[in-house]
């Protein structure tokens, strides 16, 4: 892989902290402000990165990300807060014994699926223990003004999963505004971004705040039980959605 170069002498490039379709985000060293800042720099030209910047820039709230300066480049960039934590979920169950789980097909899913059933008695989930149930308690409050905050600015984030929400010592952040779009469209959004978190109503209709809170519960489903209620290929995932209800955890 060549070497990629620095958009300005202001910023030494350190290694990369988050890699998505057209931008790679890295840590790097900002010199006039004399600290660590997360550096997103675009593969696919200018105007995605403006899009998301002035999204950003709109909104000001404690638990979404910073953002500082565009950067012309080459390559074109810009500058936000540099936020180094785990993601939401490893964070609300990093005391849960075991490894952590990760998605794939579940046991109770309906046989029309071609999956088999649950066992009587027996759960694919592993609940959260008391101390990540209070993180997560506290952790949504806070991510619920975030989006209030991100509705308010008129937009609408549309890609609130666990790879967007990191925790800074005890401060859940979120970010990636890079899929936001203004309330109030009309348009059907194309499906794009994390298929589990996307709510059942997008694959015929316009969005609306109600996709983002979906997308928050899914968050929150994922923390409590290790899982996601859905999973799967993007049409599949959809399909199901709009068919059968969501299974239940299983929790005590």
């Amino acid at each position: 892989m060549a070497a990629v170069s620095s958009p300005s002498p202001r910023y030494r490039l350190g290694p990369p902290v988050g890699r998505g379709a057209s931008a790679t985000v890295y840590r790097a060293y900002d010199r006039e402000r004399d600290r660590w800042v997360a550096l997103k720099l675009g593969e696919e030209g200018v105007e995605a990165l403006r899009r998301e910047h002035a999204a950003l820039a709109r909104v000001r709230h404690p638990h979404v990300v910073e953002a500082f300066e565009l950067v012309p480049g080459p390559p074109p960039a810009f500058a936000m807060e540099l936020v180094e934590g785990p993601d939401l979920v490893r964070w609300v169950r990093e005391d849960v014994p075991g490894a952590p789980r990760r998605a794939g097909p579940r046991r109770n899913l309906p046989m029309a699926f071609g999956y088999t059933l649950q066992e009587e008695g027996r759960s694919a989930y592993a609940p959260c223990t008391a101390r990540g149930a209070a993180r997560l308690r506290s952790a949504l409050r806070a991510l619920a003004g975030a989006l209030e905050a991100v509705h308010g600015a008129g937009l609408l984030h549309l890609d609130v999963t666990r790879a967007n929400v990191r925790v800074a010592g005890e401060r859940p952040v979120l970010l990636d505004l890079g899929l936001a779009r203004e309330r109030g469209g009309r348009e059907p959004l194309e499906v794009a971004g994390t298929a589990a978190a996307l709510a059942p109503e997008l694959g015929d209709g316009a969005p609306g705040p109600g996709a983002d809170w979906y997308a928050l519960g899914v968050l929150a489903f994922e923390a409590l039980t290790g899982r996601l209620p859905f999973d799967g290929g993007d049409v599949e995932v959809l399909v199901r959605k709009q068919s059968v209800s969501a299974p239940r955890a299983g929790l005590p």
